[in-house]
């Protein structure tokens, strides 16, 4: 039987989710192995509900195994994302890759991979030199595509989801994994759109909604089994006095990713922040996006001096289960890499202390306490 790896966050699961498992679902003779983001995530906040809680849910909306994505990977640029999700995929026995996009394309997302290959030299000069002209790095790439490619790939560098499947063709590549990848059309307008559409909204305007109060019409693009979580304290108040407790205390500038004059950018303008938002606003320029210091501020919080050079090696010593299926469990056997579904294997296989504990006390001091144990559904 194949094996269909999904990356993911679920944060919240919605329906637009439930579609995607369900059209893998529907090609037949295929379990769903979703690799996912754990108590933090790639905008560089922590996830809306616990990690083993989010990976129920996906196993309720169709999965039959959930693995962890570790912090470092799941805190990171799309390219590192990818990277860490494929290999993980790969190791759970993974033969495909199934992710939405906004084109649907697999053959236009090829084609923009290809454009924007590091090694496509005379494309990357001309990024650089557009960049210089003060614009953002999403604005230089789509500029310079115009004048190497039709409007098509062009067009294709302008949304999230088709920029992560790009990742993904590039990671497969790299890995040298023989996984086939396709792509399904994501049933809302955006990932980034802030708008609740009926039944299929993205989870940022999920998120939005919940916050300002509208749960119920949150509700209409989930699942029954997720709307508990809808109504989970906001962790950000907590979140913003870890932040500055750690940047005022703490020696930053090794931090993953930090950029040159960043940490002394971050320490002057910290204390005076209300909320972290607030901070990365302050702190984002043209050649920093507000998602880069997103992601930079809870790197800090989570003391993560990891190197990108050793994160793209993508060297995994065990795999964290979060979640089965009852009639799945003979997936725990499959996997290339020892297995860790409570506390005692990870003290049997002498697992020492990573970035991904570090995200998941953070998560218990700023949202609520939850068992560290596989759930089996």
């Amino acid at each position: 039987m194949k094996i269909a790896a999904v990356i993911c966050e679920f944060n919240p699961f919605h329906n637009g989710h439930a579609y995607l498992l369900s059209k893998i679902k529907a090609e037949g003779g295929r379990q769903i192995v979703c690799v996912m983001s754990g108590n933090v995530t790639q905008r560089g906040k922590l996830a809306c509900a616990d990690k083993y809680t989010r990976a129920e849910h996906a196993i309720k909306g169709g999965a039959d195994m959930v693995a962890e994505l570790p912090a470092e990977y799941a805190c990171a640029p799309a390219e590192i994302f990818a990277l860490g999700g494929v290999k993980i995929a790969r190791l759970c026995g993974a033969d495909e890759l199934w992710f939405g996009s906004e084109c649907g394309d697999m053959e236009l997302l090829r084609a923009a991979a290809r454009l924007t290959s590091p090694s496509n030299i005379p494309y990357q000069k001309r990024v650089k030199e557009i960049l210089e002209e003060g614009v953002s790095y999403p604005v230089a790439m789509q500029r310079a595509a115009r004048e190497f490619a039709d409007d098509a790939v062009a067009e294709v560098l302008a949304s999230p989801n088709n920029m992560l499947g790009i990742e993904y063709v590039r990671a497969a590549e790299k890995l040298g994994c023989n996984m086939r990848l396709y792509t399904v059309p994501r049933l809302s307008s955006s990932h980034l759109s802030e708008t609740l559409e009926g039944n299929v909204s993205s989870s940022k305007a999920i998120r939005r909604a919940t916050a300002e109060g509208e749960i119920e019409k949150a509700a209409q693009a989930v699942p029954d089994f997720v709307f508990p979580v809808l109504s989970n304290k906001d962790s950000s108040e907590g979140f913003i006095a870890v932040l500055k407790k750690t940047i005022l205390t703490s020696d930053i500038k090794r931090i993953f990713d930090m950029g040159e004059g960043l940490d002394n950018k971050i320490r002057k303008l910290a204390l005076g922040a209300a909320s972290q938002d607030e901070l990365a606003l302050s702190v984002k320029s043209k050649r920093y996006t507000f998602a880069r210091i997103n992601r930079l501020l809870m790197n800090i919080a989570l003391g993560n001096t990891c190197t990108a050079s050793v994160l793209k090696d993508c060297a995994v010593g065990y795999i964290n289960v979060l979640a089965v299926a009852r009639d799945s469990r003979h997936l725990l056997r499959t996997l290339a890499r020892p297995a860790v579904t409570r506390p005692r294997d990870r003290a049997r296989l002498n697992v020492p202390h990573c970035v991904t504990d570090n995200a998941d006390l953070l998560f218990k001091c700023c949202a609520y306490d939850y068992d560290d144990k596989m759930r089996l559904v």
